[in-house]
């Protein structure tokens, strides 16, 4: 699709920057206070296939690749957002972790407490079953065999998914003088000698994007060993927001200037995938360690289509960066949050030298799609329950059919629209016409909350709308109706969660730690 500065993803609204956020947007080191070395991972791809002669697996391909955590991150004290009814939070907050204690065998899902409508697909399930991390990469690295366009070669259509396996390398200095120095620098290929510290399986099972959008997953083997192992070495999962994050969020989702973070693995010998003919020697060089180096570059945000921002660097990203971060600036290097995914540059002789040597990436909101719709597929899977899988997407659902898209139109009058919807004066024929006395409640709740904390009851009050308004008219306050239709929701969620701890606890396909082999 043709580039464009769309009027609704290029809104300049930069509320309330604080001094960390304005140093990250004049490209200072000090707002990307991380090495490449901790956010991004080497990933290799080796098959063997018979019919081509094949005795022992080979390279086919190497890239970057990074860990994206299944959970949100913890939010701190200073950085929880304002509740609807504030006198009723500790108390709430204070019955979650007496239930979660005494209810539950494994370990819910991690970060903050949040409705059904705002979890992640996967939260559903209990950590015990299911994965902690997703491995990130570019499809066309993972399965280079899907992408005949990228690779016409009559070789590559020989080989298929079970002639492949994976491996993960976590790489750092070899000498670690000043290493950390060396390691937070943003000017490209970084200097020193750097060295493989420890090598992972993956399992051969990558998830693919439905549209051929490139970009996959695919999981750790013995993850809990395996991400133990790598914590110790300061490898670090980053976060991607949720699309609850995304659907409320005030903040622009692309602005020109701003300043994000590239970083991953240059990659010096060549790919067997780039070889018409198929090479006998490939295996010569198939754990050569000089043929991965560490990579992190700064660029500046400059042209966006829905499905692919543009940022200019001070040189073309190399090759090897395809499947590691664009990271979301500033960051202290704790928790790392993502805005995209690096899928390669514009041809460096491209006609528009504007255009010509950008990096370009895939932006968060469209990888969040691809993570959810994977997420579901995996619950399907583990859960084989199609009543029990009926209930998580009913409960989810139930906030999500007014979600934003993210195309081309102005989301402010897209916001406009839908708070006139609410109140009954909307465009849209089909809306309905809220009696006077829940256009007042309405009202007088829209000039207390926030939209975002409105938005999260809604659905819930008009689900039980009867029942709130006889308990308001039984002489109940505002506060009252509304911590019952959350408690009800609260109540619903905890069954549903439960329902799907006995459900996995009793199912002898799938033992704790094992949900891979599902």
């Amino acid at each position: 699709s043709p580039l464009l500065r769309g009027r609704a993803l290029v809104e300049a609204r930069r509320r309330g920057l604080s001094a960390s956020a304005c140093s990250a947007l004049d490209g200072s080191d000090e707002s990307a206070n991380i090495s490449p070395t901790r956010t991004t991972l080497a990933l290799s791809a080796y098959f063997c296939q018979p019919e081509l002669g094949m005795k022992d697996f080979e390279i086919l391909s190497r890239a970057s690749a990074f860990l994206l955590s299944v959970d949100p991150k913890e939010v701190s004290d200073g950085e929880k957002p304002s509740t609807l009814f504030p006198h009723l939070q500790e108390r709430f907050d204070t019955d979650e972790r007496r239930k979660t204690k005494q209810e539950y065998r494994y370990d819910p899902a991690t970060g903050p407490r949040r409705f059904p409508h705002q979890l992640n697909w996967l939260e559903f399930l209990p950590t015990a079953f299911r994965p902690r991390v997703h491995v990130v990469a570019s499809s066309h690295v993972v399965s280079p065999f899907l992408w005949p366009k990228y690779y016409g070669h009559e070789w590559l259509q020989s080989v298929k998914q079970e002639h492949v396996k994976y491996s993960l390398e976590v790489w750092g200095p070899a000498e670690h003088k000043n290493s950390d120095e060396i390691e937070n620098s943003h000017s490209g290929k970084l200097s020193g000698e750097f060295s493989v510290k420890a090598k992972f399986a993956l399992n051969p099972y990558p998830i693919h994007h439905p549209s051929e959008m490139d970009i996959a997953i695919i999981h750790l083997n013995q993850e809990e060993a395996a991400l133990k192992h790598m914590e110790s070495l300061g490898i670090k999962a980053l976060h991607l927001p949720t699309m609850h994050e995304l659907n409320t969020s005030d903040e622009p989702v692309f602005t020109p200037g701003e300043k994000t973070l590239f970083q991953g693995f240059e990659v010096y010998e060549a790919n067997p995938t780039d070889q018409e003919s198929l090479s006998q020697n490939t295996s010569q060089t198939a754990d050569d360690e000089r043929v991965f180096h560490p990579y992190s570059s700064l660029g500046t945000l400059s042209m966006c289509s829905p499905d692919r921002f543009l940022a200019r660097t001070d040189q073309p990203l190399p090759e090897g960066l395809c499947g590691g971060p664009a990271i979301e600036l500033p960051t202290d290097g704790e928790n790392v949050t993502i805005r995209g995914v690096i899928e390669g540059i514009v041809p460096i002789d491209h006609e528009n030298k504007e255009l010509a040597g950008s990096a370009s990436f895939m932006p968060a909101y469209r990888i969040r799609e691809f993570i959810d719709h994977a997420e579901r597929f995996m619950i399907a899977e583990l859960l084989d329950d199609d009543v029990l899988l009926q209930k998580i997407v009913d409960l989810k659902l139930q906030r999500e059919s007014d979600a934003q898209t993210y195309d081309e139109q102005d989301l402010g009058d897209a916001a406009q629209e839908d708070l006139a919807a609410l109140e009954g004066a909307g465009e849209d024929p089909n809306t309905p016409q809220l009696d006077e006395q829940y256009q007042n409640l309405l009202a007088e709740m829209y000039k207390n909350y926030s939209r975002e904390d409105v938005s999260a009851m809604l659905s819930i009050v008009e689900r039980e709308r009867e029942q709130v308004m006889k308990m308001m008219e039984d002489g109940n306050g505002m506060d009252e109706a509304i911590a019952h239709v959350r408690r009800q929701t609260i109540q619903d969620r905890d069954q549903l969660l439960n329902e799907i701890e006995q459900k996995l606890a009793n199912d002898e396909t799938i033992p704790e730690g094992e949900y891979k082999d599902k």
